[in-house]
C-alpha cells in the first residue's frame, strides 16, 4: 500500500531516469536503434513508450480525447507500427507540439503510463507479497526501462519472493545487484549508461531508504522530493541523456534469437551464477504445489525415466535415468540447473504439469537426452492446444528464462505441448 506521497516519489523519479525532468517532458523524442532487428525508432513521451512498442496505444488515446491535434494525428494510428514513422517530420513534429501544448494530451500519457506501465509493475509486485515503497520503485522502473523483471535476471539470484517464503529485503538487494552488472556489461554499449538507475537503487537500498521518507532522492544528480516541480535542483549535465528502452521489440522478449543459439555477444549466465545445486533445485520443484510431475509416459512404456522420478533422482543427488525405447539413448544425465531453475521461475506464474524431461522418446539428438529441455502438456489446469489463452505467454517466459529452443502448437509434433530447451551445458 503506497501512500500518494510514495507514489509521486516513484513517478518522479522515473521522470527523470527518462526525460531528466522532475515533471517530465510530455513532448520529449528520442531516435535509438533499438526497434525490432535493431532497426531505429521514435520513443516519446514523459516515460517513454516506443513507435514499435506501445506508442499506438497512447496516440489512439489521445486521439479519442479529441485534443487539439486530434485531427492531424488520427490518419497515423493505424500506421503506427506496421510503417516506419521514425523519419516522418510531420509526425513528430505533432507529437511534440501536443506533448508541449496540449493539456489533453498530458492528460491522456499520465493515464497511459499509469495504466500500461505503474498499475501492472503494482499488481506484480503485490501478487508476490512486495509491500515496500522502495521495492515498488525497484520493481517500476524495471517495467518503464525493461518491460518487465525480465526472468532470465531472476535467475541468477538465490532469493524467493516474500509470497514464496523468501525475505522481501534480500530479494531487492539481490535483483538491483544482478540487474546492475547485467546494465553495466551489457552488449549494447548504449545502454551501458543506464546503469546510474541501478546504481542510485543500490545507494537507497544501503541506506535503508525503504518508505522512500529520506528525501531528496537523488535521481541521477538530481533532487527529488514531494515539492513542486519548480522546487528542484536543475538536473545535471547527464541527467538528460536518454537511453534506449529494452522492452518492446518485436515477440515481446528483451532479447531475440533464434530457436538454436542466442545472437553474438550475448553472454548466458555462467553455471556458478544459477541459483542453488540441482539436487536443492530439484526439492523445490517436487515441494512446489505450482508443478506437477507426470509418473507415466503418454507411450505406455514402464520405466525409472518419468519426469517425477527424474526428479526425485535428481534430488536425491543422483543422476537421472533416460528411457531407453524407440529413439532413447538409455543411460542416465544429470539434469542442468539452469533447466530446474527456469520450471521454478516458471510456477512463480503459472501452474503446469511437466510430462518429458530426459525420459520418453524423443529426436535421437534432442536437448531432453542432454539433461537441458523439459515438456509442459498443461498450463494452469488447462491442456496446452494453439487455443490455450496462455501458451503463447507461457512460450515467451521460457525464453525469458534463457530456454533457446522454445517450440509449441503450430510446430510439427507439438501441438498438444510446450518444448522448452536450455542451452546444452
Amino acid at each position: 500500500m503506497l501512500t500518494e506521497t510514495q507514489k509521486l516519489i516513484c513517478e518522479r523519479v522515473i521522470n527523470v531516469y527518462e526525460t531528466g525532468t522532475v515533471a517530465g517532458k510530455y513532448g520529449a523524442i528520442s531516435i535509438f536503434h533499438d526497434g525490432p532487428h535493431g532497426i531505429r525508432q521514435v520513443t516519446y513521451g514523459r516515460s517513454q513508450t516506443t513507435e514499435y512498442g506501445n506508442l499506438k496505444e497512447l496516440v489512439e488515446m489521445y486521439v479519442e480525447e479529441g485534443g487539439t491535434f486530434s485531427a492531424a494525428l488520427a490518419p497515423y494510428v493505424a500506421r503506427i507500427g506496421l510503417v516506419a514513422l521514425v523519419d516522418d517530420a510531420a509526425f513528430k513534429d505533432l507529437l511534440r507540439r501536443a506533448g508541449n501544448e496540449d493539456a489533453a494530451m498530458r492528460h491522456a500519457q499520465d493515464a497511459f503510463f499509469d495504466r500500461r506501465y505503474f498499475q501492472p509493475a503494482l499488481e506484480w509486485a503485490t501478487t508476490r507479497g512486495f509491500a515496500l515503497a522502495l521495492s515498488t520503485l525497484v520493481i517500476y522502473d524495471s517495467f518503464i526501462h525493461s518491460g518487465g523483471i525480465l526472468g532470465f535476471l531472476r535467475t541468477r539470484f538465490p532469493e524467493k519472493t516474500p509470497a514464496a517464503g523468501g525475505d522481501e529485503k534480500t530479494w531487492i538487494r539481490q535483483y538491483v545487484d544482478v540487474r546492475n552488472a547485467w546494465l553495466t556489461t551489457h552488449s549494447n554499449p548504449d545502454v551501458r549508461p543506464s546503469a546510474y538507475r541501478t546504481r542510485d537503487l543500490q545507494r537507497e537500498i544501503a541506506k535503508g531508504n525503504w518508505d522512500l521518507a529520506m528525501l531528496p532522492y537523488i535521481a541521477n544528480g538530481t533532487p527529488v522530493d514531494a515539492a513542486g516541480p519548480s522546487l528542484a535542483a536543475p538536473a545535471s549535465a547527464g541527467s538528460a541523456d536518454v537511453v534506449p528502452f529494452l522492452g518492446e521489440p518485436a515477440g515481446g522478449g528483451e532479447e531475440v534469437w533464434s530457436e538454436l543459439e542466442p545472437p553474438a555477444g550475448f553472454a548466458l549466465a555462467p553455471a556458478a551464477a544459477v541459483a542453488g545445486t540441482a539436487a536443492a533445485l530439484a526439492l523445490s520443484i517436487l515441494e512446489s504445489d505450482q508443478i506437477e510431475l507426470a509418473r507415466a509416459h503418454s507411450s505406455g512404456v514402464h520405466d525409472h525415466a518419468t519426469a517425477h522420478e527424474t526428479i526425485v533422482d535428481t534430488a536425491a543427488g543422483r543422476a537421472a535415468s533416460r528411457s531407453s525405447y524407440g529413439t532413447a539413448p538409455g543411460g542416465t544425465v544429470n539434469l542442468d540447473p539452469a533447466l530446474l531453475q527456469g520450471l521454478l521461475a516458471l510456477a512463480e506464474d503459472y501452474t503446469f504439469s511437466v510430462s518429458e524431461l530426459c525420459g520418453g522418446s524423443h529426436n535421437a539428438n534432442s536437448r531432453h537426452y542432454a539433461g537441458c529441455a523439459g515438456d509442459i502438456n498443461t498450463i494452469n489446469g488447462r491442456p496446452i492446444s494453439a487455443s490455450h489463452p496462455d501458451v503463447v505467454a507461457f512460450q515467451q517466459r521460457c525464453r525469458d528464462l534463457g530456454a533457446t529452443e522454445v517450440l509449441g502448437p503450430g510446430k510439427p509434433g507439438h501441438a498438444t505441448h510446450v518444448h522448452a530447451g536450455w542451452p546444452r551445458p
